[in-house]
């Protein structure tokens, strides 16, 4: 047998009892997903998890909230090295064939709902959280915490480092440039750079929409 098939054998052997002892801890877990060292499931009696999906080295799903699941990944959903999704009260879902870079942080406070064949770029922060800071007679960390939703709809690409903030929806085949901070809603198929993210026009052949229908 050449040598790398049969390394490539091996760690398949070696990954058999991590995959089986994630099966009786986690709320469900497809068929033909690979998880690698270092993965950190927390409360992972609410964590779905689709077929065919794979986790990448050190990432981190935290589904500690009441709801169930906390955390769900569709089908063929890849979730790369060192991403750390927080339900937080809250809850996460992608849907299939979603696409999470290296170390991209998402805040589920308030609920993230990403869609199908979304792509969101390395170091790329999805929050639904914030402070109110309307008295200063006392620190702000005592303050109310407030949360919105945020809902990244289906073919959406977000570039590398974008910060994505509460209460947004990105519509439908929407890009994001790389740096930009979102913390308007998007209509569909519209392509928005910058800080604050501004749209500058939409991609070419989209769909006719209402561009207002996103609005906030």
């Amino acid at each position: 047998m050449p040598r790398r098939t049969l390394l490539r054998t091996t760690k398949s052997f070696l990954r058999q009892p991590r995959l089986w002892l994630y099966r009786q801890r986690l709320d469900a877990l497809g068929a033909d997903c690979h998880i690698d060292a270092g993965v950190n499931f927390q409360y992972p009696d609410r964590i779905r998890i689709g077929s065919g999906s794979r986790i990448g080295r050190n990432a981190t799903l935290r589904a500690n909230t009441e709801q169930r699941p906390g955390i769900s990944l569709g089908k063929n959903v890849w979730i790369q090295d060192s991403v750390i999704i927080n339900a937080n009260r809250g809850d996460v879902s992608l849907g299939d064939r979603s696409w999470l870079g290296p170390f991209c942080l998402v805040y589920g406070n308030g609920g993230v709902h990403i869609g199908s064949n979304v792509l969101v770029a390395a170091h790329t922060t999805i929050n639904t959280v914030s402070h109110s800071a309307k008295r200063c007679d006392i620190p702000v960390n005592d303050q109310p915490v407030l949360t919105d939703p945020v809902t990244i709809e289906d073919d959406v690409w977000i570039g590398l480092n974008a910060v994505v903030l509460q209460g947004v929806t990105i519509g439908q085949g929407s890009i994001v440039g790389a740096g930009a901070v979102v913390n308007k809603s998007l209509p569909p198929w519209s392509i928005a750079v910058g800080v604050p993210a501004k749209v500058i026009g939409l991609r070419d052949g989209a769909p006719a929409s209402d561009p207002g229908q996103h609005d906030k």
